[in-house]
């Protein structure tokens, strides 16, 4: 049986997802080496690639630091996504083509100068949406899209199946207008503010302008989270430094994740291959990402709920809650300083 392009568009879409775009090898030339198919699938010819959307109705308790559900959310939405990759390759590889699955989140490649902690993944769905029409690139990095702004899950399937590719969105479809309100929303002052963009398949297309993974990786998966001001937090408890130089962040997950893992969590989390233990993360901040929406008086409010929300600390049930800094800080002042290790030097 002939899998069509409509079809392959298509297939995704039933089982779940919003958006959906075909990638292939001509539409991808001069793309960086993280979209080079044959890296995942030698002899590969296209990429389908989909978009599966986080509820609207979560982002704001969770910025506001009123309601943590959206952290389990966004773990079972990606956890999702990975099954709709599956399940497409599956039905692929059952016809006769070669395909593989694309995880959505947490897959590094092995052969980089630092391995997995490099934390380049062995193809970039975010490019690959980019090429296909599924969305757009913003300042962040993050991929964007009129109908849901960048609370998005991604996934896909690199295949040998020959299909026709979607066109990539025009420029004007792109919602960035450089407000910041991202790089603002970040602790770890981990997204610089010049624009870049680069050809890919004799398209322009705006890319983001971002510094080293790592830097996000710190204070995301919840190891640290206070702001350099005191004044407001993401929902992580800890108050392990922020450093100002790259290089200090390529280690310094490794020096507190013992400590990051004795703290205690409730309800589902991800298994991350860097948190050597136990592996369990729970997504304490994704604000950039959140934080973004098509209507920038949406996103203000938004970035503002996220400064005047308060400063998480942890009870020693593992409840989390947001209060005042001033009262945050007496809060740790007073904890035993065996509990006070998992949360700061």
């Amino acid at each position: 049986m002939t899998i069509t392009t409509e079809m392959a568009l298509n297939m995704p879409k039933g089982l779940g997802a919003a958006l959906s775009g075909i990638a292939t090898k001509e539409s991808l030339k001069g793309a960086p080496y993280t979209a080079d198919l044959d890296y995942v699938l030698p002899g590969a010819r296209s990429a389908i690639v989909f978009a599966v959307p986080f509820e609207q109705k979560l982002i704001e308790p969770f910025l506001s630091k009123e309601d943590f559900s959206l952290s389990a959310h966004k773990i079972e939405r990606t956890t999702f996504t990975f099954g709709i990759s599956f399940e497409l390759s599956t039905v692929l590889t059952s016809l006769g083509y070669k395909a593989v699955p694309i995880a959505s989140n947490f897959a590094f490649r092995k052969d980089t100068p630092n391995g997995i902690y490099d934390r380049v993944p062995p193809i970039s769905l975010k490019l690959l949406s980019a090429a296909s029409g599924v969305g757009t690139i913003g300042q962040s990095g993050l991929l964007l899209t009129k109908q849901y702004g960048a609370a998005l899950s991604l996934g896909g399937v690199v295949t040998d199946l020959e299909l026709e590719p979607t066109d990539p969105l025009p420029e004007s479809e792109n919602y960035c207008d450089g407000c910041l309100l991202c790089k603002r929303s970040c602790v770890a002052d981990f997204i610089l503010p010049e624009k870049r963009s680069m050809d890919i398949g004799g398209n322009r297309i705006r890319v983001g302008n971002c510094r080293l993974a790592s830097r996000c990786a710190y204070p995301c998966g919840g190891i640290t989270g206070l702001d350099r001001s005191g004044k407001w937090s993401t929902w992580s408890p800890g108050r392990f430094p922020l450093p100002d130089d790259d290089e200090d962040y390529k280690t310094i997950s490794k020096k507190y994740v013992e400590q990051y893992l004795q703290r205690k969590r409730s309800g589902p989390v991800s298994y991350n291959p860097l948190l050597a233990g136990t592996y369990e993360m729970q997504y304490t901040c994704s604000n950039c990402q959140f934080v973004c929406h098509p209507d920038r008086k949406v996103r203000m409010e938004r970035h503002d709920m996220l400064m005047n929300g308060g400063v998480v600390i942890e009870e020693e049930d593992g409840a989390k809650r947001a209060v005042p800094p001033e009262e945050a800080e007496e809060f740790l002042k007073r904890m035993p300083e065996d509990r006070k290790r998992l949360f700061t030097d």
